[in-house]
């Protein structure tokens, strides 16, 4: 609890001499907060309220490392250019306290307040230190779909607790473990998970999700992919293991529907010309992907699919920042307008090349593991799948290709400033995004503790 009394004692000082203290701050609960990777299966409960077990543990780490990460990133746009610095502070902070709370949460009503009021400091961001004029009908996409689909959810958890008499979740688990109730019809099934379906998001509910990685600024960009996509993972997670949702036609429904959209989303990719937009298709598929995994009720799936959040969170964070870099320097978003950008910036070329072959599954990093549990989970479920998967592989490793050599490779274009230097502290941001990917391969054992009840 002293994680969430130093969050809230932090919000409530205002100075702009805070930036850093708040950045250092975030990063040092980073590694404090570590011990919750290390709880017992059964989990920890504080207060009454809060219950924190081995999975919503390594969710709370990735959150606060994203959290410091965005003052990092916004040094520049933020803070050296004076753009509201204290109100963007403040911002990052409580959304980083809602979302801590969320995972944490023990109680059905908490969880669902905390996942709608998520959206609040999400599209301040957004409509607040946005770059185009379009971020306000970005934003109204992003309310439209995730409140319209969060009522159902209210619904269904009102109707569930009084079913059971009871508004705890880890109660309501393990008194479903004892009746093994698995009678669950298509408006349960509907209601319980369309508005975490709508948050992952997944394929036909995703056009939100494109448009508002536009027009956010990098700390919004980041704060979306690296940590509000997984609680709409996490979200499914919990509902599978609390409610035993396990009605197998509904799940073949939605494994093929994820599968068939990661590969339509990955066509998508390739013919992308902005940059912003290209890797924000990438994590439709990606998050696709999870879905499956997590509709397949095989260990495997469910542990691939955390680590796919995992590992997606760093990787996706740090194309959106390296993007975000070329963006500040040439002020074009559009993959036509970079090239040769090897000729001028070789050390970034290198980063460019780390990051895309993370983000295809490329070995060392946790993405190849978490890729090949979901492919293997695939087969498990169906061979004919496999089809699908190998489709979507070669497509992956195609839009990657192509993102990288649009961007470095060819002829300089005529008006680019051959003097495109880099700060220290930009390549300090991607070296704390890119060296979890590689360390955590490390203890891929730890995975098998979540799911072990």
């Amino acid at each position: 609890m002293s994680l969430l009394f130093g969050l809230f004692g932090l919000l409530l000082v205002n100075n702009i001499m805070l930036w850093e203290i708040r950045y250092w701050f975030l990063m040092i609960l980073s590694f404090m907060t570590l011990k919750f990777l290390n709880l017992e299966v059964w989990g920890n409960v504080y207060l009454s309220w809060f219950y924190c077990d081995s999975m919503s543990g390594v969710l709370i780490v990735l959150t606060l490392w994203i959290s410091g990460l965005m003052y990092l990133a916004s040094n520049y746009s933020v803070k050296f250019m004076l753009n509201k610095v204290k109100e963007f502070s403040l911002i990052v902070l409580f959304l980083c306290l809602v979302i801590i709370m969320f995972f944490m949460s023990m109680n059905v009503y908490m969880f669902y307040i905390f996942f709608e009021v998520s959206l609040l400091p999400t599209l301040m961001l957004i409509i607040g230190w946005g770059y185009q004029p379009e971020r306000l009908q970005a934003g109204m996409y992003m309310m439209l779909y995730t409140v319209s689909m969060s009522l159902p959810l209210l619904i269904g958890l009102i109707m569930l607790s009084k079913m059971y008499y009871c508004y705890n979740m880890v109660l309501i688990m393990y008194l479903n473990c004892l009746s093994l109730l698995y009678n669950v019809n298509m408006l349960w099934f509907i209601s319980m998970l369309m508005a975490f379906l709508v948050k992952l998001p997944m394929f036909m509910v995703h056009l939100w999700l494109p448009k508002a990685h536009v027009e956010a600024p990098i700390a919004g960009s980041m704060i979306l992919a690296g940590v509000l996509l997984k609680l709409g993972g996490y979200g499914i997670i919990r509902m599978l293991n609390v409610y035993f949702l396990n009605e197998i036609y509904f799940s073949k429904f939605f494994i093929v529907l994820s599968l068939w959209g990661g590969l339509m989303t990955a066509i998508i990719c390739v013919g992308q010309s902005d940059i912003k937009s290209l890797i924000a298709y990438s994590s439709v598929g990606h998050m696709g992907l999870m879905l499956a995994g997590c509709m397949s009720k095989f260990m495997w799936g469910w542990e691939g699919a955390m680590l796919m959040m995992i590992s997606h969170g760093f990787c996706s964070s740090g194309l959106f920042c390296l993007a975000n870099m070329l963006y500040e320097k040439v002020k074009s978003r559009s993959l036509f307008l970079y090239s040769g950008m090897i000729n001028i910036n070789s050390v970034m070329c290198m980063w460019w090349f780390l990051f895309c072959i993370a983000n295809m599954g490329a070995p060392p990093f946790i993405n190849l593991i978490s890729e090949i549990m979901l492919f293997c989970n695939m087969y498990l479920y169906s061979c004919w799948l496999i089809i699908i998967v190998l489709l979507m592989v070669f497509m992956g490793g195609l839009y990657n290709l192509i993102m990288f050599t649009n961007i470095q490779h060819g002829s300089i274009m005529s008006f680019m400033n051959s003097n495109l230097n880099n700060f220290c502290s930009e390549y300090l941001l991607l070296f704390l995004h890119f060296y979890p990917m590689l360390l955590f391969i490390i203890n891929i054992s730890y995975l098998n503790k979540i799911f072990m009840v």
